[in-house]
């Protein structure tokens, strides 16, 4: 069988009723862009689709949850929907876990140019130009309960380009052994591709971060596909709101100058990088010395922090920074633990807790009162693994400042 180029475009979890969430002091005059960002990151994935005249649209899941998104959210896909269907463009659309297709509020038609895949078993649809049929879409929504049944997504038989839609957790190695060319993935809100080729395995990720931990570009993913089944990818950012994540390290000679002029190149090397897009950052600072000790106890890092918002946070698109936090430091000078003082004993005990993985830290005989809630007992008393280091590293840190008192110089 003869294969022709042809284009789509891949996108999932829009998630059209959740915005923007764990940040404080939410500025006024980024309010609004902030309930409207993933409206206007979706309204950008369709617009990509229309400008790069794609032959389909590939849906992947969680699109929106439609009862928590009101009618807005229906009313508005609907409404792109019909903007690809007057130019032709099909649109196949597998559910995740919020958009399962019995969801969708009666009252609101979807136009004839979107088909959507059920969640009982994979079902099997072949696309066509004019009357050449292009690629085979097998695809399956979430399933209620349990994972992907990928044995079940099987070609009929062999020859046009094959492309499977799910939503949800698979195992790379079954997703391999499938006769499918391009797995179209959705559920994780990071863009990411587990296989570059036979198969093509691609989740693009959310057009529109939400959390600081969503931090970098999202968007949509355009797929070339040439006459000799090659896969091209290219990713479309989409997003109105960027978060950022920003390490700065402080040695002991850092001054609130050199800090400041160092934000401040960052903020400028990332406004260049992204100019129409509104960012927030997060400033996460690590080391040792005199500054890491100020920014630590006292107001110096909220006065950073209003400084770098009133400068760079108030034009549109701003550079809003979010928060500053001061990291324990992973060390401290060698001649601390060997002081003969509080601080020196201090570091030595808790130097031994962390080579002594095996040593519990008894944090339970620190509760104020004996007779405190089991669960909260619980908790202190089996700290897990991953979680020990971090914490230790804070108490030293608690500790050390402490301990050295408000006039001390490190």
């Amino acid at each position: 069988m003869s294969n022709w180029p042809f284009r789509f475009l891949h996108a999932a979890d829009f998630h059209l009723e959740t915005t923007p969430f764990r940040i404080e002091d939410v500025p006024e005059h980024l309010a609004e862009l902030m309930l409207e960002s993933p409206y206007r990151a979706a309204q950008r994935v369709f617009d990509t689709a229309l400008a790069e005249n794609v032959d389909f649209v590939v849906l992947s899941g969680d699109l929106l949850h439609a009862r928590h998104a009101g009618p807005r959210g229906p009313l508005f896909l609907a409404g792109h929907f019909q903007r690809l269907a007057d130019r032709g463009i099909a649109v196949y659309w597998a559910g995740g876990r919020v958009d399962p297709p019995e969801s969708w509020p009666p009252s609101i038609r979807l136009p004839d140019n979107v088909q959507r895949f059920p969640r009982t078993h994979p079902e099997t649809m072949v696309h066509r130009r004019a009357d050449t049929p292009l690629a085979r879409l097998i695809g399956a929504s979430r399933p209620s309960e349990g994972r992907m049944r990928l044995d079940r997504f099987v070609p009929e038989q062999a020859g046009l380009f094959t492309i499977a839609v799910a939503h949800g957790p698979a195992s790379l190695a079954a997703l391999r052994a499938s006769r499918i060319d391009y797995w179209a993935l959705g559920g994780r809100h990071s863009r990411r591709t587990l296989c570059e080729a036979m198969p093509v395995v691609h989740d693009p990720g959310t057009p529109q971060g939400r959390q600081p931990d969503e931090s970098g570009p999202r968007g949509c993913t355009l797929v070339d596909v040439d006459a000799s089944r090659n896969v091209r990818l290219a990713s479309v950012n989409t997003d109105v709101l960027r978060w950022s994540y920003q390490s700065l390290s402080l040695d002991e000679g850092a001054t609130r100058e050199s800090l400041e002029r160092e934000m401040r190149q960052r903020i400028e090397s990332l406004k260049l990088e992204s100019p129409e897009t509104t960012l927030l950052i997060s400033w996460q600072l690590a080391g040792v010395g005199d500054l890491a000790v100020r920014l630590r106890r006292g107001a110096l890092g909220r006065e950073l922090l209003a400084g770098l918002r009133e400068e760079h946070g108030r034009t549109m698109p701003a550079a809003w920074s979010v928060a500053l936090v001061v990291e324990p430091p992973t060390h401290h000078p060698t001649a601390w633990y060997e002081e003969d003082t509080l601080r020196g004993e201090f570091l030595r005990q808790l130097r031994h807790l962390e080579q002594s993985a095996d040593e519990p830290l008894r944090l339970e005989t620190c509760l104020a009162e004996p007779s405190a809630e089991a669960p909260l007992r619980e908790l202190v008393a089996n700290v897990p693994e991953a979680a020990r280091a971090a914490l230790l590293r804070e108490a030293a840190m608690l500790g050390v400042d402490l301990l050295a008192g408000e006039d001390h110089e490190s």
